[in-house]
């Protein structure tokens, strides 16, 4: 028997997987409705079809390019293959269905509690006591089984705000981001005159957020904010048939503090390490392991960058020959480019002194 924590997607990509398997799976969601609260910019690469069938009525929007603008206003364009703007509430309520037709039985209404002693692993849901084989973690990032199980560890979290927003839209396929707003800014459009509109920032996020908007002459029409955590290289996942998964783990992918696609990828690996009794820790660790700590990497050494130094890179990356490596690569994954960047362009190594060494070797 398996007992899963929250029912956002790595809580139920993880039970569908283990349902497929043959595991008879429990997945106990506290909230009334899966899919609410909304903290998220709910933009996925395609990468995520290779892992579960897309509908379309819960896809609102396709991206076709990016655009990056520098403090100075300056930028650069990069085309891409194609992403997702989901209806996130009904990409989570889709996830679940799937989980559910492969066997696995959902719980609404239903809290943990925390953990009690016994031979079997025993735990409170609406204060009621009840056992499992393995406990799986998936209730998010201040995840209460990590807690109960001394995994939760030192942990940082990241404001993020965003709205959705009636605001100026120059093109409906292509995102914007904003460097110089906290960590970035986004606008994200859903439609000709619908986006979201957000940023992230550790120092002063509603400042910067409240400036964004106004530049893009945003109207609001509903808030979808939260906390994010900041990937942790040191993270335990694993203590006996306790796991951890999804933003529970602090699987995030930190210059963008997405984290959707890697909870996925993660708890297809979980499903197999309980399948197959393999190492968990292991499995997802070569999986998705270097791509996470190279965008931590990445992330920490933009957050050292000055708006100058910030200039200068978008200033590089509007050359042809950098752009054309962006746009042939996921960039969820920058392992598979990153040396390519540096090869092609070797003025941004100036940025080593802010700790870009690091990425040349990203198994240092």
């Amino acid at each position: 028997m398996v007992a899963i924590i929250g029912a956002g997607p790595a809580g139920s990509f993880t039970a569908y997987c283990l349902a497929k398997a043959g595991q008879q799976v429990d997945v106990f969601e506290e909230h009334s409705k899966i899919g609410n609260p909304i903290q998220c910019s709910g933009v996925i690469t395609p990468v995520l079809e290779s892992l579960i069938h897309i509908k379309k009525e819960i896809v609102v929007n396709k991206i076709k390019a990016v655009r990056f603008y520098a403090p100075n206003k300056q930028f650069f364009d990069v085309k891409i293959k194609e992403d997702y703007v989901f209806d996130r509430s009904l990409l989570d309520q889709y996830v679940a269905e799937q989980a559910e037709k492969a066997g696995a039985r959902f719980h609404l209404n239903s809290r943990f509690n925390g953990l009690t002693e016994g031979k079997k692993i025993k735990y409170r849901i609406n204060n009621t006591t009840k056992e499992t084989d393995i406990l799986i973690g998936a209730d998010g990032p201040y995840s209460k089984v990590a807690k109960e199980a001394g995994m939760f560890g030192k942990r940082t979290f990241i404001t993020g705000m965003q709205a959705r927003a009636k605001a100026t839209i120059e093109n409906k396929h292509r995102v914007e981001i904003f460097l110089g707003y906290g960590e970035f800014g986004w606008l994200i459009p859903e439609n000709e005159s619908i986006a979201r509109i957000g940023i992230v920032d550790t120092k002063d996020p509603s400042k910067m957020f409240y400036k964004l908007l106004k530049e893009k002459e945003g109207a609001i029409n509903c808030f979808q904010s939260g906390m994010i955590p900041l990937y942790n290289p040191k993270v335990q996942t694993q203590k006996k048939n306790i796991y951890l998964v999804g933003d529970a783990a602090a699987m995030v992918k930190a210059p963008t503090h997405g984290g959707i696609l890697f909870s996925l990828l993660a708890g297809q690996q979980l499903a197999k390490a309980i399948a197959e009794k393999k190492n968990y820790e292991s499995l997802w660790r070569e999986k998705i392991g270097k791509d996470l700590w190279l965008n931590l990497k990445i992330r920490n050494v933009l957050c050292r960058c000055s708006e100058k130094d910030l200039n200068l890179l978008v200033q590089y990356f509007q050359q042809e020959k950098l752009k054309s490596i962006l746009r042939s690569h996921v960039r969820d994954f920058p392992t598979k480019f990153t040396a390519k960047l540096f090869w092609r362009e070797p003025r941004l190594l100036r940025f080593a002194a802010k700790g870009l060494r690091e990425l040349v070797n990203p198994l240092a």
